[in-house]
């Protein structure tokens, strides 16, 4: 039976997240809905990164294992001419069959985006938190560099007793992609339960002057997560690419 991993990329305002869930729409629903169509589907279907209700990816991965009535290299344009327009397929191919979207990932990047102008975008702004004064971006980064290594990001997500939050942060910075556009990047093998959004909250109280970077990382060793920032809105999250 083949195992069929794509890659896609969707707008998740929409949605209700990633997994599938009862009488809600969400973009697990849609895939199957579709494939239901055009393959026998002989497993679930598996995500590298369950994406929260309103976040977005460029590059999500998804596999499953399905024989299939369409040619592998037809099947994009099967699956793109059924899908709403707000979900994309990328990319198709026949994995080994021991390959898990989740589970072979080795990391992941997500990039967070904040248009940091005095006005708020028209087009666009349904991919962007709007945050009106200018941001110091240097000390940000230097918080940033402080989550760089492997840490306990309790104080940055949502928490559940008995549970690890030991994560590996490989790549970590604040960038200005244009006059307007700022982007919060992370590169980590794997993400805690709204951690990028929670992580962005407080690096922008350290951007916007309220914390000082010896603040940010007190809270990071403290791991307890009353001390967090609010999370910033799903908009303005991309999970852009899993590496494997």
């Amino acid at each position: 039976m083949p195992n069929i991993k794509l890659i896609i990329e969707y707008d998740g305002g929409g949605y209700f997240g990633f997994q599938k869930q009862p009488n809600l729409p969400t973009i697990q629903g849609e895939l199957e809905r579709v494939l239901n169509d055009l393959v026998f589907l002989e497993s679930p279907i598996y995500c590298a990164g369950r994406t929260d209700a309103g976040v977005h990816a460029r590059g999500q991965v998804v596999n499953f294992k399905a024989s299939t009535r369409v040619p592998i290299n037809r099947l994009p344009a099967a699956l793109n001419a059924r899908l709403p327009s707000d979900i994309v397929v990328k990319h198709v191919e026949v994995v080994p069959e021991d390959f898990h979207a989740r589970k072979s990932a080795l990391k992941r990047e997500y990039g967070y985006y904040i248009h940091n102008a005095s006005y708020p975008p028209a087009i666009g702004r349904q991919y962007c938190y709007h945050y009106p004064l200018k941001l110091d971006t240097e000390a940000i980064n230097q918080s940033m560099r402080l989550i760089i290594g492997t840490h306990d990001f309790s104080s940055f997500c949502r928490t559940e007793e008995g549970k690890s939050y030991l994560r590996e942060v490989y790549e970590a910075y604040c960038r200005a992609l244009d006059d307007h556009q700022v982007v919060i990047r992370v590169v980590a093998n794997a993400f805690a339960y709204m951690m990028m959004r929670m992580l962005c909250g407080s690096l922008l109280e350290v951007g916007r002057g309220r914390w000082s970077v010896p603040y940010f990382q007190e809270v990071l060793q403290a791991k307890d997560n009353s001390l967090s920032a609010a999370a910033l809105p799903p908009e303005g999250l991309v999970l852009e690419k899993v590496y494997y």
